[in-house]
């Protein structure tokens, strides 16, 4: 065990110093600007001021938030941190330091902005401050060539009580930096301090020259000329006066212009719209990456399918959502913000693709309701032909040896409608799609009825109608049968049930059957309709499926009346302003 356990802890050390340097960047960054300050009391041409220098720069790499410290840098990287910080330190001037105080204040200031912790915050603007106070109190006056430009004791206090400001930043208390290990810098509020702090030192330069004033006064001048200018942007961007302001203009021109990602929002909408099936249209949103300027290539899998696209070279990010996963191959690491952007991107593929799964699935059930609804109406249709076939069977049984008139006048009637009847269901499984076009004279139909249910004590009704009426022949058979089936099992409880059928008169024409039995419950009409009903007198299935029925032909079947001696089922064609069956 002794042995092995130097195997173990080597991996470790590395892992321990990129820690120890993530918790101190607070006092790296002191020691960093403490370096700044004796070089520049000890002077920059001399031995110990550029060990110093060199000190400083090494120190600033170990705080530099660009690069995480967890990142190897390969032999070609090494080289070149080297020969850029020997050739700084080789052609060393004030005019080189003064642009590398600005570029390391405009890096503070890009950091500063978001941190939500007040101390943290204090703690970075004491460093923007020290910064300022070095550059234009003792850099500056290096460079101008103006003897004396700053008064003496301006320049003692920047030597020897400005450094009182590292105390101050030691002394404030630690807090964990809003952003932890990730690095971040806002390029636009760091060029915005850049461009800040040189406006401000080459106007100060330029008033001095041009209009022969000192260093101290063209300061002054220059800073609130500076202070306005700001104020008067700041106002202008964001004004309470009614005029939009130029963050608005600003913002605007953004959404406006034809950035790569707006281009593929765009061929993302087309495409669902022209692909519906999940993994084609997956397969192309994710070839449609190509076109980000940060894209080489990729690959992407959902469903236990994968695909590729592209040219898969370099390096290597994943982005996995609840049911898609896609990688993306860029000639560069991506950024944080870039991180950011392919995980909306990667989002809203992933919600396109499970839109597209949700609209196949509703697609199959929706063939399956076709197929369980044309079932059900030629189940119903088989059970009406049943009983028919039944009284046959019953009225032979009761015949003797010789056959009655009424018996064969009976199979006359019954017989070729049953025949009919079952043509009819074979031509609905063969094709369904044909069944809205069977249409019938109404006076055939008619006369079909009162045969098949003559002598079983129902009184009909007949109105006066055109010859030429055309109906749903399927629609009134199936409704008609399944209401009049329904009276006919109370009759057989209650022999003395009165039914009558009637043909209303309307455009298009109806029907209404009637009996005067005891009321439909309230509970079982109130659901009659809606979904099957579980009944012992058949008040259930058989009506659901003809109003369904009903429904798809463009009539409506309700209840007319529901009171005891009066219960009647009424069809009619639905006018504008009427609801489906379903839904009374």
């Amino acid at each position: 065990m002794s042995k092995s356990a130097p195997a173990y802890s080597m991996p470790l050390k590395p892992v321990k110093v990129i820690d120890f340097v993530n918790r101190r960047r607070r006092w790296i960054l002191l020691a960093l600007l403490v370096c700044l300050h004796l070089t520049l009391l000890q002077g920059i041409f001399t031995g110990v001021g550029r060990m110093l220098l060199l000190g400083h720069f090494g120190l600033f790499i170990l705080w530099q938030p660009f690069v995480r410290a967890e990142h190897r840098l390969s032999g070609l990287q090494l080289a070149g941190i080297v020969a850029v910080v020997l050739a700084a330190i080789a052609w060393l001037n004030w005019w080189l330091l003064v642009v590398w105080v600005m570029v390391l204040a405009g890096i503070v200031g890009g950091k500063v902005f978001f941190f939500g912790a007040r101390w943290t915050k204090v703690h970075y603007l004491l460093v923007l401050t020290y910064l300022l106070l070095v550059l234009l109190v003792l850099l500056m006056p290096q460079v101008i060539p103006r003897p004396s430009v700053v008064p003496e004791p301006f320049t003692f206090l920047a030597r020897y009580l400005l450094p009182l400001v590292f105390v101050a930043m030691a002394a404030l208390p630690a807090e964990p930096e809003a952003e932890g290990s990730a690095e971040v810098v806002d390029f636009v509020y760091s060029m915005f301090v850049f461009l800040s702090i040189a406006v401000l030192v080459l106007g100060s330069v330029a008033f001095m020259l041009l209009i022969d004033v000192a260093y101290v006064d063209s300061l002054v001048c220059t800073i609130v000329v500076v202070a306005a200018v700001l104020l008067l942007l700041g106002w202008a961007w964001n004004p309470h006066a009614g005029f939009s302001g130029f963050g608005i203009l600003f913002s605007r021109y953004l959404l406006s212009i034809g950035m790569p990602l707006e281009q593929w929002l765009h061929y993302l909408a087309d495409h669902s719209q022209r692909e519906d099936d999940p993994e084609a249209f997956l397969a192309g949103a994710a070839a449609g990456l190509l076109r980000l300027p940060w894209v080489s290539g990729g690959e992407w899998y959902a469903a236990g399918k994968q695909g590729s696209f592209g040219v898969k070279e370099g390096s290597r990010s994943e982005f996995a959502q609840a049911n898609t996963r896609i990688a993306i191959y860029s000639r560069q690491e991506l950024s944080p913000a870039l991180v950011w952007l392919f995980n909306l991107l990667a989002r809203l593929v992933g919600e396109f693709y499970q839109a597209k799964q949700h609209g196949q699935q509703l697609q199959q059930l929706s063939y399956v309701k076709a197929i369980h609804e044309t079932g059900a109406r030629l189940t119903h249709d088989v059970k009406n032909l049943l009983q028919s076939l039944n009284m046959l069977c019953f009225a032979a049984a009761q015949e003797g040896q010789e056959s009655t008139a009424e018996f064969r006048a009976l199979l006359r009637r019954q017989l070729p409608a049953i025949t009919q009847r079952l043509q009819q269901a074979i031509d609905k499984l063969r094709r369904p799609e044909a069944e809205s076009g069977q249409l019938m004279p109404l006076a055939e139909w008619w006369n079909s009825l009162r045969a098949r249910y003559a002598g079983q004590g129902i009184e009909f009704h007949p109105a006066a109608t055109d010859a030429a009426t055309l109906v749903p022949g399927a629609l009134f058979n199936s409704v008609a049968e399944n209401l009049l089936q329904n009276c006919l099992h109370k009759k057989h409880q209650h022999p003395d049930l009165g039914i009558s059928v009637t043909l209303v008169e309307d455009e298009p024409p109806g029907l209404r059957v009637c009996d005067d039995g005891s009321e439909i419950p309230a509970n079982v009409a109130g659901k009659l309709f809606l979904a099957p009903v579980a009944s012992t007198s058949g008040l259930g299935i058989g009506l659901y499926q003809a109003a369904r029925h009903a429904d798809y032909y463009g009539y409506g079947l309700r209840v007319a009346e529901n009171h005891p001696g009066k219960v009647c089922f009424e069809l009619r064609g639905r006018r504008p302003g009427d609801v489906p069956s379903g839904e009374l």
